[in-house]
C-alpha cells in the first residue's frame, strides 16, 4: 500500500532525513515488536504520516529514541518505551488494513483477501484490543463505515459518499493528539484527517475507475458523474481534479495552522502537492523550488575499490585483534552498495546494520537479477535495467527516489522528478 504521503529526501537536511527515517522505520519496527513479522507487510505511507505529525506535535526528541529505533538494522526490534505516537501509527495501520481487507471481501469476495483476513486475523483483534484500552471510538467509527453500502445505492454526492472514509481518517487523527497528552489540537487535527481521509477517497476512485469499470465494482466518479464509457473524457478529469485541488489547499491550510516547525510544515505541505501531482499527471500549482542537484557520473570500478579500501581503514583503525575482520568486512560492504547506502554508515557497526537493512538487500539484490533479464533478453544498453531499476525503488523504497539504486548525489541525474 502506498499512500499519498510518500517522501522524496533527496534534498532534506540530515536532521529531516533522520527525522523521516525514524519515523518510517520507527513505525514499521513498532508494528513488528507489537504485531509480529508478517504485520510489517502492511506498512502505509499515510500511517507514517500520522507518526510524523504526532511525534512533532509531542515535541519528542527523535535522537532520543532507544537504539533499536536508531539502528539501521530491521531485524533490530523496540521491546518496551516505544513511544506512544508510534504505537497508535502502528495500530492505525493494522486496523485500517483490517478495514479496508473487509471492504474487499464485502465487495469482491476474491479467495486472496478472504485468505489475507485469515491470515492476519488474530492481529486484528489484538488491534483492536488496544483501540479500546485507548478508549478509542471503535464502534462508532465501525457503524459509519458501515454506511458506506446505502451511500452508493443512492445519487450520492462525492461528499456525501467520502464521508466516512473522511470521519474515520479524522477520528485517528483526533485520538492520536489526545493519546500524546495535546488535547487542545483535537479540533484542528480532525478537521486535517478529515480533509485528508475525504482526499484519499476521491483520489483512489479517480486512479481506479479504469479498474472499477472492467471488474464492475462500485466507483464514486462514475456515480457521482453518471459515466458509462470506460475511459473518463479529459472534461471529467479536469472536474475531478479541480475537486481534489480545493481539497488539497484546505489540507495544506490545516497544516500550516499546526504547531510545529515551519520547515516541518513546508515539507508536508510539499510532499502532498507533489505526489498528488504525479498522481493526476497535470501540472498543478505547486511551488517550484531550484534544482540543486548535480549530475555526477558512475564511479569506475578501480574508484569504487579505493573508496572501499581507504572507508575500511578509516573504520577498522581504532580495533585492535579484530581489526582484519573489521576491515575484510567493511570493506566488501562498501563494494557492492550502492553510493547513497555506503555514505550512510558513519562506522563499521552501521555498515552492520545495514546490510540488515531491506531496503538495502533490496537494492542490491535487484540489479543483478535486472542485469541477467536483460542479458538473457539481449538487452546490452543499460536502458531497460535503469529504468527497471528506478522502477523497484518506486514500489519499495522509502527514499521515493533512484538515488538509493544508483551512482549520484541527486535526481537530475537519473531523471525522476524530484
Amino acid at each position: 500500500m502506498f499512500g499519498l504521503m510518500r517522501a522524496k529526501k533527496c534534498r532534506m537536511s540530515a536532521k529531516e532525513r533522520n527525522f523521516r527515517r525514524l519515523n518510517y522505520c520507527g513505525t514499521c519496527k513498532t508494528i513488528g515488536s507489537i504485531y509480529g513479522q508478517k504485520s510489517r507487510l502492511l506498512l502505509n505511507h499515510d500511517t507514517v504520516f500520522l507518526a510524523e505529525i504526532l511525534t512533532a506535535l509531542s515535541g519528542e526528541d527523535v535522537s532520543d529514541w532507544q537504539k533499536s529505533y536508531q539502528s539501521y538494522n530491521c531485524l533490530n526490534l523496540p521491546k518496551d518505551k516505544m513511544p506512544v505516537a508510534l504505537q497508535f501509527a502502528a495500530t492505525t495501520n493494522v486496523i485500517l488494513t483490517a478495514f479496508k481487507l473487509a471492504d474487499h471481501v464485502f465487495d469482491e469476495g476474491k479467495l486472496r483477501f478472504v485468505l489475507a483476513q485469515k491470515a492476519f486475523s488474530t492481529e486484528f483483534l489484538k488491534a483492536e484490543s488496544l483501540l479500546k484500552q485507548w478508549n478509542f471510538p471503535l464502534d462508532k467509527i465501525e457503524k459509519i463505515l458501515q454506511t458506506q453500502v446505502e451511500r452508493e445505492s443512492k445519487n450520492s454526492t462525492l461528499e456525501h459518499l467520502a464521508e466516512p472514509t473522511a470521519q474515520t481518517t479524522a477520528a485517528f487523527f483526533a485520538h492520536g493528539v489526545e493519546l500524546i497528552g495535546k488535547s487542545e489540537l483535537k479540533n484542528l487535527t480532525y478537521q486535517l484527517g478529515f480533509a485528508f481521509g475525504k482526499l484519499i477517497y476521491i483520489l483512489d476512485a479517480y486512479e481506479d475507475y479504469e479498474k472499477d469499470f472492467r471488474e464492475k465494482q462500485f466507483n464514486a466518479l462514475r456515480s457521482v458523474f453518471q459515466l458509462s464509457e470506460n475511459k473518463m473524457s479529459a472534461d471529467t478529469k479536469r472536474k475531478a481534479a479541480a475537486d481534489l485541488r480545493v481539497l488539497e489547499s484546505e489540507l495544506v491550510a490545516k497544516i500550516y495552522q499546526l504547531p510545529i516547525s515551519e520547515s516541518q510544515k513546508t515539507l508536508f505541505a510539499s510532499r502532498l502537492q507533489k505526489n498528488l501531482q504525479r498522481k493526476l499527471k497535470i501540472e498543478l500549482p505547486v511551488l517550484k523550488t531550484k534544482k540543486v542537484c548535480k549530475p555526477k557520473l558512475k564511479q569506475t570500478w578501480s574508484q569504487k575499490w579505493e573508496n572501499a579500501s581507504k572507508t575500511a581503514k578509516d573504520f577498522a583503525r581504532n580495533y585492535s585483534w579484530e581489526m582484519p575482520l573489521v576491515f575484510l568486512f567493511v570493506f566488501a560492504f562498501v563494494l557492492v552498495a550502492p553510493a547513497a547506502q555506503a555514505k550512510e554508515a558513519k562506522s563499521a557497526r552501521e555498515c552492520f546494520d545495514l546490510s540488515f537493512n531491506l531496503m538495502f538487500l533490496g537494492s542490491v539484490l535487484t540489479v543483478p537479477i535486472i542485469a541477467m533479464q536483460n542479458v538473457s533478453s539481449g538487452r546490452t544498453d543499460g536502458n531497460t535495467s535503469d529504468k527497471k531499476r528506478r522502477g523497484w525503488c518506486e514500489r519499495y523504497c522509502d527514499c521515493d527516489c533512484c538515488c538509493c539504486c544508483c551512482e549520484c548525489d541527486g535526481c537530475d541525474c537519473c531523471g525522476c522528478d524530484c
